[in-house]
């Protein structure tokens, strides 16, 4: 009996050893991420102060946040899962010179507040539609990052009348157009992941991924591809941890049975899919798949960058975006 309890003490002390050892790690390589700088980009993490924000009122009594910048041709701009349009500062910095740069809170984040048709990417679609409509927008170029690109997707399906008469050229940034799951595991995530959106609906605690803790920020980091700013990764952690409980899961889960193949087999516009290198959640070969779809798609692959190329690499999609725009028809007047 003695013996059984030293082993178990010493099992219990190796165990909580363990413990403090990976929590020791965790900030040591916490402090590492955060630590890194970037001359340039560290100031316009920020959103502009020139920036103006305001609430369009949604078709289903909810609100659209919206931040925006500049005069000129305008770019409609929609972010990723579990970020706001703040994550688009850079660009508000540096385009705000030469387009009307307009970013929202997709519903579910931000300040931006469901209706009675609740969330997700159909949703989301629609509230595009009545932006373009409310602030009367033509010839607009419309990107979107990751979830943002399967927003537009859905938009291409079921708001074609709103795209031919509105938009000039859509941008597609680290996102899918399909099969996210693979076929053999994709009916249990789905279910599973039904599960877990009845227990949030239920009012029953479910598991986040992104909280306020050192874990949260190094999970972040691998959506970061070589030497990111720590700022950047910071503010993507701290809009994840941001997101409403009761959307987190919802709006995952939304995400795992799109299929945009047929949409954007129909869409003519010109268009361009930008994509890095070391992007681990939209591989490159999924921005390809894309380029294919789309009859008048481009693909542009970015050395070493990873899924934030919005945070990461601002300059070189902005100058990608520039030369883009100087390719479409004039806007009138």
């Amino acid at each position: 009996m003695k013996r059984f309890a030293t082993r178990t003490l010493l099992t219990v002390g190796a165990v909580a050893a363990l413990i403090v050892a990976e929590r020791a790690l965790e900030r040591r390589l916490t402090r590492r991420v955060l630590e890194a700088t970037d001359a340039d980009l560290d100031p316009l993490y920020e959103l502009p102060e020139d920036a103006t924000a305001y609430d369009l009122p949604a078709h289903d009594g909810g609100t659209i946040h919206v931040v925006e910048r500049g005069t000129g041709r305008p770019l409609v701009l929609l972010h990723g899962v579990t970020l706001q349009a703040e994550a688009w500062a850079p660009l508000l910095h540096i385009l705000g010179e030469h387009f009307r740069v307009v970013a929202i809170d997709v519903r579910g984040h931000g300040l931006s507040t469901p209706g009675t048709e609740g969330i997700g990417r159909l949703r989301a679609a629609a509230d595009l539609a009545t932006l373009l409509e409310r602030l009367d927008l033509h010839d607009a170029i419309v990107m979107g990052h990751s979830m943002g690109g399967m927003i537009m997707g859905e938009f291409c399906r079921y708001h074609h009348d709103v795209l031919d008469e509105r938009v000039s050229g859509l941008v597609f940034m680290s996102t899918a157009v399909a099969d996210l799951l693979l076929p053999a595991v994709g009916p249990m995530v789905l279910a599973a992941g039904g599960r877990l959106v009845r227990r949030v609906d239920a009012g029953r605690r479910v598991p986040k991924v992104i909280g306020d803790n050192n874990r949260s920020v190094l999970v972040t980091r691998t959506a970061f591809g070589a030497h990111p700013s720590g700022i950047a990764v910071a503010q993507a952690a701290r809009l994840g941890a941001a997101v409403d409980p009761r959307y987190y899961l919802p709006l995952w889960v939304d995400l795992l049975d799109y299929d945009g193949e047929s949409a954007l087999d129909t869409v003519d516009l010109p268009a361009m899919v930008l994509v890095g290198s070391r992007d681990t959640l939209t591989p490159v070969f999924r921005a390809r798949r894309i380029a294919e779809h789309l009859v008048n798609g481009e693909l542009h692959v970015l050395p070493d960058a990873g899924h934030q190329l919005l945070q990461e690499r601002p300059r070189e999609v902005a100058e990608l975006l520039l030369d883009f725009e100087r390719r479409l028809p004039p806007v009138p007047g």
